[in-house]
């Protein structure tokens, strides 16, 4: 068999220029326009999408158009869930116990389509960009969408370590949510002692050979409509990140958890699953969707 030839090996001086040159400038577009030609159509151009733009924005200030902005969970560190059974009898009292609006109820989901129907919470940490930026955790249970019937997210608490928004608080400030990847370790502090939920996670040598766990396709969809505990509801799109993501499921012996939050009385102490994503996942969410809807 040949060996594989890399820039420079067995290349004139003039080819192995070219192909440095090639890795390191951008891509030259061919096209037919005269320079008022182009200039001509970059004006146009910024001028029309610059008015769409301002048109959508008018539209959404009077309550016309819902807004449409990037979230994105970011690959590293990496976004990991812990899932959680809920304990015998907490889902029955949760409406109450949380003052959820009347029929908004929890719902049993699967998580991995072997999984049996559980009624679960789960804790998801990750780093954001797009709509606010930093690191983010938030817990939530899942319940019957009051329109439609089948399970969404309900947050019944967010962190940030950077001042954010949401419909409960309206503004939040910032908090202790620390996620740092060093090595094989990943290390999570959510609030602080002895309120706050710390995990230290041991990840697999090459993480990126490993085979990728299925979600169960009623976990993915419950991702369409996020629900808060007040009712209002963020609406969310997105690809194949999510519906087919690159994820791992770590074993018991590679997760060590201490929680002290205020949701450790709700759930049984050793998670169902730990699941660890590999890729950064895209989102584009229109955020408080229904609250045009909403009346009195």
């Amino acid at each position: 068999m040949t060996p594989a030839t890399v820039p420079g090996d067995h290349c004139s001086p003039e080819l192995t220029g070219r192909l440095t040159d090639m890795s390191t400038t951008p891509p030259v577009y061919r096209h037919t326009l005269t320079a008022r030609e182009l200039r001509k159509r970059r004006i146009l151009r910024r001028f029309l999408y610059s008015q769409l733009a301002l048109r959508q924005g008018l539209l959404i200030a009077l309550g016309r158009e819902s807004p449409l902005v990037p979230f994105t969970v970011e690959a590293d560190p990496p976004s990991v869930y812990w899932v959680f059974r809920l304990r015998d009898g907490i889902a029955d009292s949760l409406p109450g116990r949380l003052g959820l609006p009347t029929g908004i109820t929890p719902v049993a989901v699967r998580v991995l389509p072997d999984d049996e129907r559980q009624f679960l919470l789960t804790l998801n940490v990750y780093r954001v960009s797009g709509i606010t930026n930093g690191m983010r955790a938030e817990w939530s249970i899942y319940v019957d969408d009051p329109h439609t019937g089948v399970p969404r997210y309900l947050v019944l608490d967010a962190r940030s370590s950077t001042r954010s928004m949401d419909p409960i608080d309206i503004f939040t400030p910032a908090s202790t949510v620390r996620h740092e990847r060093d090595g094989r370790q990943l290390t999570t502090t959510v609030g602080d002692r002895p309120g706050g939920f710390e995990c230290r996670l041991t990840l697999p040598d090459a993480m990126s050979d490993l085979p990728s766990v299925s979600c169960a396709p009623e976990w993915v969809s419950a991702n369409d409509n996020i629900y808060w505990a007040n009712g209002v509801c963020d609406r969310t799109f997105y690809d194949a990140g999510l519906a087919h993501p690159s994820m791992i499921r770590l074993g018991a012996d590679d997760v060590s958890i201490d929680d002290g939050s205020r949701w450790a009385d709700l759930i049984e102490p050793d998670p169902v699953h730990v699941l660890v994503y590999r890729d950064a996942i895209e989102f584009v969410v229109s955020p408080w969707d229904n609250i045009e809807q909403l009346t009195r």
